[in-house]
């Protein structure tokens, strides 16, 4: 019931993962990354706890193949779980365990691996890995982005609407460039994550500045004059100095 990608950008280094499902919450369970180093994907019927035993593995700088094969050992339930990694060198691996009863596929292309279970047919994953690398100039996300709908476009999971959908993709520094998640849906997680991915869009170099370079960053004055109005209404302007103290704050807009 979940399909997923999982990608590379060779020109920054990040990797990044779009996921979706018609159960909630999918975006904290499945999906786990690390800058510079892969992503490693675990589903159907998902122990997160492989996904974080399998980004240790690549992070150490196992294959793509070795993580999957140590990760597999290490549970004796692994029959049903779905696991997919993409390492460093490009190279991916899967597992598909045997007690999966529905249509389940993977496809990969350069710089991604996509991964399914539970489907409508088995050209899902290769539409996804098609549209990821249709155009090698798009970003990472969008690229994810595109994937995910087009694996909904080519019949996506076989019954039930799409309830959760998420899409990440790191960043130096270890912050995150993009941690987006539909955690509920009214059977349009992935519209609402275009949505949601379309009016975040652009902010992440000031995020990034608000972490790395806070003094760079100007203070909002509809919220700075409001505080200080607010100040002066409960007469905390001994204990709140702001009003005398402007000029330690670059106030703009």
């Amino acid at each position: 019931m979940t399909f997923s990608i999982i990608g590379h950008c060779e020109r920054t280094g990040a990797f990044g993962g779009a996921i979706t499902t018609s159960d909630l919450a999918v975006g904290n369970r499945c999906l786990r990354l690390a800058h510079g180093k892969g992503a490693f994907l675990s589903q159907h019927r998902t122990d997160s706890r492989l996904g974080d035993a399998g980004i240790a593995l690549l992070t150490a700088g196992q294959s793509a193949e070795a993580a999957i094969q140590e990760v597999c050992a290490s549970s004796p339930d692994i029959d049903w779980r779905q696991l997919g990694a993409l390492d460093a060198r490009g190279q991916s691996a899967i597992y598909h365990g045997r007690r999966m009863y529905s249509i389940y596929s993977h496809s990969a292309a350069p710089g991604c691996l996509a991964l399914g279970n539970i489907l409508d047919n088995d050209r899902v994953t290769s539409s996804m890995a098609a549209a990821f690398a249709e155009d090698a100039e798009l970003p990472l996300a969008e690229k994810l982005l595109r994937a995910l709908e087009a694996g909904e476009q080519a019949g996506g999971e076989v019954a039930g609407a799409l309830k959760s959908a998420a899409l990440q993709v790191t960043g130096e520094h270890g912050i995150a460039t993009y941690d987006l998640r539909v955690d509920i849906s009214d059977g349009r997680a992935i519209q609402d994550l275009r949505s949601l991915f379309d009016t975040y869009k652009g902010r992440e170099k000031q995020l990034r500045s608000v972490a790395l370079c806070p003094d760079t960053v100007p203070v909002q004055k509809t919220l700075f004059e409001a505080s200080i109005h607010r100040i002066e209404e409960l007469g905390l302007s001994e204990r709140f100095p702001t009003e005398d103290q402007r000029h330690n704050w670059t106030v703009t807009g």
